[in-house]
């Protein structure tokens, strides 16, 4: 079998299967192989139940020697069972599952995998998974769990993922012995069954090594032949020179240094016969969008469209309502291309931007449409790059010959990720915020100081001020020590009754989001409770004051983000984290966002923290095959597989063996896309 073949060449995929595969990005073997574990189970050996902790997933076992099955009301029923093992005698408790009591028989050894806690003064685990002792179920070892999608399950992914590994050997290796050797490198084959099916944690750690390796080597490899052939290829991309007096006279402010030198950077990019391909890094709140507000005048005053794509509606929406007042005023034709748009309204739009009777469309996914065509394309601005895949990169910019692109990035990145990352663009950096702008005051709040941050967010509104509380979710769920955004807009209901509330979220629909934005930013809401849908480019100069709930469950870039929504004037704005945990890690990294407001410093810290992670910690939760931070504290392997990539991308002999098979690193180039979890802890 090869990586190449379609799912379909796996025993037990049929077609209703291949369609659930294929809903989850899984469309061949190799995909299948990619689809990493989010989590491991130890069930390497069972632990006495007198040493068990509390409230931590745990391999047990024992003899049965009392069941007991009750009703509890309401058509419920509760299974008791008592077991013993060489410690002493636990519990434990099913609930609702009435048919166990013909399949136990007393006697006979059982193992159990579950949380223990303590009820009614005795350790119980409750509704855990049971087996006969040595039997088919009693599974051992280290054990994945994939996430489960509609129609199939982590247990059937596992058997698809088995049957895979088991067929694969030598035969499906493709880099060759010199690089193999010379990196100290696992065989693939070896990497993928122990980054599924751990035999221990070194085995685990050396096919993590591997597959990062693999993956860094594809995607450097694709970019620096992507970058030979733009630096080659001349084309008709260049734009006129303009006189940009008029603009820079109509602003509201001066420049900053950082803003005059990337709009300078992206002036030599235009008039170059080569396409222009940057990548604009700005810290939150810097002003990234008069750098691409200064690129659309110039493209549109030279003649040519501009296409504006950002990641949410909200934002399109807020950078159409800027754009349109401010370069309207010159006669620049601006329009927004969304979803829900009435079919006769999107017609026409669609119409006039293909007659060239449009200069700047402003949208989200919607630009990427094969009906969407423009009379004269000249330049694509994406804005918050990671949020979109990169084919959607490529289908927009695909519109026209020879293009220019501009991406635009509030989310600072390392150096040594940025470079890889991004390679095969051109670096801005702008660092420095308009003068005006006062540093947030960031607070970290423990529980118990938890009404006082309310406090001040009151007397803050009362100011005539607005304010954000952000929750990591929605509705209340089993984790009961998460804060969602319902319960805390009814406790915040109750506990300022004399401030207009607003709540705000992913679930609501395109309209109401809308409406409840505008309020927000006209004074009509003063208090917003929101998910993290506010964390991108959201821009309400009078919201001085951000609570976060559970702080911990963020990353710091995220946090950053979070905190960078306030901030936007030139009053004095404040960031409360109320934390609930008393780790180091969470404690660590509370303090870095007190003391730190630069966000390329704070990129370089949660670098730090985070780190590779302890391996355990890692087994925990899994690896995530494209995220920017499984790279974190791989520097070695990111030089290694640069400098491969490099030796292999400029070799005169295209085809050798020896160290790579050029076809198969082609097909593993075009799945190499990196996406940034940087969210996920």
């Amino acid at each position: 079998m090869k990586l190449s073949d379609s799912v379909t060449k796996i025993k037990g995929v049929g077609s209703k299967k291949q369609q659930i595969l294929e809903s989850m990005g899984i469309v061949d073997v190799y995909d299948l192989l990619e689809h990493y574990p989010f989590r491991y189970q130890n069930r390497i050996e069972r632990v006495p139940f007198m040493d068990v902790q509390e409230d931590k997933d745990v391999l047990i076992g024992g003899s049965l020697v009392n069941k007991r099955l009750r009703s509890i009301g309401g058509g419920r029923t509760m299974l008791e069972c008592s077991l013993r093992d060489e410690s002493g005698v636990f519990h434990a408790i099913f609930f609702n599952m009435p048919f166990l009591d013909k399949n136990l028989r007393l006697g006979a050894e059982y193992t159990l995998f579950g949380k223990m806690k303590w009820r009614n003064g005795a350790k119980t685990v409750v509704n855990p998974e049971m087996a006969l002792t040595g039997s088919a179920r009693d599974v051992r070892g280290i054990v994945p769990l994939y996430r489960r999608s509609a129609g199939i399950t982590s247990n059937e992914l596992t058997k698809l993922i088995r049957s895979v590994c088991d067929e694969l050997d030598e035969s499906c290796e493709w880099i060759g012995r010199e690089l193999i050797e010379r990196n100290k490198l696992v065989e693939e084959s070896y990497a993928y069954k122990n980054i599924h099916f751990p035999e221990n944690a070194a085995a685990y750690n050396r096919s993590r090594f591997r597959l990062i390796y693999d993956k860094l080597l594809s995607f450097q490899y694709s970019i620096i032949r992507n970058r030979m052939l733009r630096d080659n290829a001349y084309g008709d991309s260049a734009i006129d020179m303009v006189d940009m007096h008029s603009f820079y006279e109509k602003l509201p402010f001066v420049l900053t240094e950082g803003q005059q030198i990337a709009i300078k950077d992206i002036e030599q990019d235009l008039t170059s016969p080569i396409s222009m391909n940057r990548l604009v890094q700005g810290d939150v709140g810097c002003g990234k969008t008069v750098v691409a507000e200064a690129a659309i005048f110039r493209v549109t005053r030279a003649g040519w469209q501009s296409a504006f794509m950002a990641p949410t509606e909200i934002l399109a929406r807020q950078h159409f309502n800027k754009l349109s007042e401010e370069l309207g005023h010159y006669g620049i034709r601006v329009v927004l291309l969304v979803s829900g748009l009435k079919a006769a309204e999107r017609r026409d739009l669609i119409e006039k931007i293909a007659h060239g009777d449009v200069d700047v469309v402003i949208g989200t996914h919607a630009l990427i449409q094969d009906d969407v065509e423009f009379k004269r394309l000249g330049l694509v601005i994406t804005d918050e790059q990671h949020r979109f895949g990169v084919n959607q990169r490529k289908i927009l910019a695909g519109k026209a010959e020879a293009v220019n692109v501009l991406v635009m990035s509030a989310t600072p990145i390392p150096r040594t990720l940025a470079a890889t990352v991004f390679g095969d663009m051109d670096f801005s950096v702008i660092k420095s915020k308009p003068s005006n702008r006062k540093e947030i005051i960031t607070r970290y709040v423990t529980d118990k100081s938890r009404e006082r941050a309310y406090t001040e967010v009151y007397k803050e509104i009362k100011r005539g001020y607005r304010a954000y509380v952000v929750a990591p979710a929605i509705d209340e769920n089993d984790d009961s020590d998460i804060a969602s955004v319902t319960s805390l807009y009814e406790e915040l209901q109750g506990r300022f009754n004399d401030v207009n509330l607003g709540l705000i979220h992913g679930r609501l629909d395109r309209l109401e989001k809308e409406r409840i934005m505008n309020e927000f930013a006209i004074g009509e809401i003063e208090l917003l409770v929101s998910t993290v849908v506010i964390e991108v480019g959201i821009d309400v100069p009078e919201a001085t004051v951000i609570v976060i709930e559970n702080s911990e469950r963020f990353g710091l870039a995220q946090l950053h983000q979070l905190r960078g929504r306030v901030g936007r004037s030139d009053k004095q704005s404040y960031c409360y984290l109320i934390c609930y945990s008393d780790s180091e890690n969470a404690v660590n990294r509370m303090n870095a966002m007190v003391t730190m407001s630069d966000g390329f410093e704070i990129s370089e810290e949660d670098y730090r923290l985070r780190g590779a992670g302890d391996l355990m910690g890692t087994m925990q939760h899994g690896y995530s095959g494209n995220s920017f931070y499984d790279l974190f504290g791989y520097e070695r392997i990111l030089k290694l597989a640069t400098n491969d990539a490099e030796e292999i991308a400029t070799a005169s002999d295209r085809e050798d063996k020896s160290t790579v098979d050029i076809s198969q690193l082609k097909f593993r180039s075009a799945k190499a896309v990196f996406q940034d979890n940087s969210n996920i802890i």
